[in-house]
Order: structure tokens, then C-alpha cells, then sequence
């Protein structure tokens, strides 16, 4: 399957970004894909072996910075974590977007914008829940662009609405770090890292869909952000949208980069312990 215009946009492009961006097609029978609708999209266009499998950190580091610009301190913990969660591999060179759909580790976590919670659902907490989306994008019914408060707000109103479900809920200090950054990448990935201004339209493409349908907007004029997505950048963001939603922060939780790298490491971000059962 071929995006649409791809092959007038291909004429315009150097042969490497015609490959990866216009070019994009579903996974076949035994591929797989992540609860993450970035790494999906940058699997579907090639920046990642298009079965999803056997990926490395040089290779995540390598994927993300060509396909989004986001940084290799990233790249590195969030490959880290998918190291340990491939099991069956212990101790692990490599690991299968498949592995990301645990629940809580590394990257799942209840109160998603797109996913319905692993409680709730019977454990199926990895597959596009449109409901559940259609409900986070309504924040931006008449906008344009996204901004940080509207996002924050969005953001703080799923877990509100899914505290409210059962007492199954999980929000530990590594979740509240989790659920933030979700809305940080997409902002500043999609939009910009100051203003958290990302077109509706980009957000909508690049989630709107199960991971076997998602795309990056590249059709639409998305074109990877010139200043690059970090641990640091994403630190600033998550801190400026929970000074705009006035959710609580945990006692003892501080943003710092090290927090959000023991966050997304699939560690405690106060007491510094792995929370994954090897």
C-alpha cells in the first residue's frame, strides 16, 4: 500500500526520505506492533524492520532521531526497558514491539489517550480505542493547533475519568510520569517544544487508528521538528502542562531528567527500584 500522492511527493525527495516517509505499508502475517502509535508509524514507514522485530538500542536510537528527531538519551532508556521486557531472552540484546504491550512496563499504563485500561478490558489494553480517543480530542473541538493547557487538560481528565472505574486503577508515581510524557512526545514530536502548539490534524493521523493503520502525517506537510525531542525537552513540557491542569504531584516526585529516565527505564521515579519482575 502506497499513502496517497506518494509518488509525486517521491519526485520532489531525496531517495531516502521518499523511502520513509511517502512510503508506508501494513503489517503482514506475523508482524507485530506497539501500544506506542510513534514506534508503530516509524515501523509501518520503514525507519524500523517493517516485522517489528529483533530491534536493538542503536537501532531505536537510529529510528527515532531520522524519523522524529527525538534524542538518543531517549532512545537508550526507552530501548533499555524493552530489553527487560523480553523475557524469554534474559539477558537480552534485543527485543519485539510485541513485548511493549505488558501491561505497565514500559510504556502501557492505565489512563491512556488511545487505549482502554488493562482492568477494564480484560486485559486487552494494547489494542486503538476510538471511544476513548474521539473523547481526549474533543478538548480540541474548533482548534486548530493543540496548546499546553487544553492538552493538560485532556490529559488530566482521562485520569479523573478512569480513577472514578474501579479500584483496579494503577497510578503510582511512575504512571503520573508515564501518562505526561504521552502528551509531551505527540505535542512537541507533532507541534513544537516551547508552545506545545501540534495541528489537530497531525494528532488526529498519527493516532487516530489501531497500530496497524497508523501513519506519520507526512501527507498533510508534517515534517520532523528542527530542534530535537530530549529527556530534557520533555522534562520542561511535562512540568509546564501539570503547572496548567494543577493535578497533585506524588509526594517526593520531582522532574528532573533523572526521574523521567527512571520512569521510562521502568523504574520507581522516587526510590529509584525497578518495578518489572524479570
Amino acid at each position: 500500500m502506497v499513502l496517497p500522492h506518494s509518488t509525486a511527493l517521491s519526485l520532489l525527495l531525496p531517495l531516502s526520505a521518499a523511502q520513509n516517509f511517502s512510503a508506508w505499508s501494513p503489517p503482514g502475517p506475523g508482524d507485530v506492533r506497539s501500544p506506542c502509535p510513534g514506534l508503530s508509524s516509524l515501523t509501518s514507514h520503514g525507519f524500523i524492520s517493517h516485522n517489528g522485530k529483533i530491534l536493538t538500542i542503536p537501532i531505536l536510537i537510529n529510528a527515532l532521531n531520522d524519523g522524529m528527531n527525538v534524542g538518543a538519551d531517549f532512545a537508550t532508556v526507552i530501548g533499555g526497558a524493552g530489553l527487560l521486557s523480553a523475557p524469554a531472552n534474559l539477558p537480552s540484546t534485543s527485543f519485539d514491539l510485541g513485548n511493549l504491550n505488558e501491561h505497565n512496563f514500559p510504556i502501557e499504563h492505565d489512563a491512556s489517550l488511545n487505549r482502554a485500561d488493562n482492568y477494564e478490558n480484560n486485559g486487552e489494553n494494547h489494542s486503538f480505542n476510538r471511544t476513548i480517543f474521539k473523547s481526549a480530542l474533543a478538548y480540541y473541538d474548533g482548534m486548530n493547533a493543540t496548546s499546553i493547557p487544553v492538552a493538560a487538560e485532556a490529559k488530566y481528565n482521562r485520569v479523573i475519568t478512569e480513577g472514578k472505574r474501579g479500584p483496579k486503577f494503577i497510578y503510582t508515581p511512575q504512571q503520573f510520569i508515564l501518562s505526561y510524557e504521552e502528551t509531551a512526545i505527540y505535542i512537541s514530536v507533532m507541534g513544537d517544544l516551547i508552545y506545545g502548539a501540534a495541528p489537530v490534524e497531525y494528532v488526529h493521523v498519527s493516532f487516530d487508528g489501531s497500530c496497524y493503520q497508523v501513519r506519520l502525517p507526512y501527507v498533510e506537510g508534517w515534517r520532523p521538528p528542527t530542534k530535537q525531542t530530549n529527556l530534557l525537552t520533555l522534562g520542561d513540557m511535562v512540568f509546564s502542562r501539570n503547572a496548567a491542569n494543577g493535578e497533585v504531584i506524588p509526594e517526593g516526585l520531582e522532574f528532573t531528567t533523572n526521574t523521567l529516565k527512571l520512569a521510562f527505564g521502568g523504574y520507581d521515579p522516587i526510590i529509584g527500584l525497578l518495578v518489572h519482575v524479570l
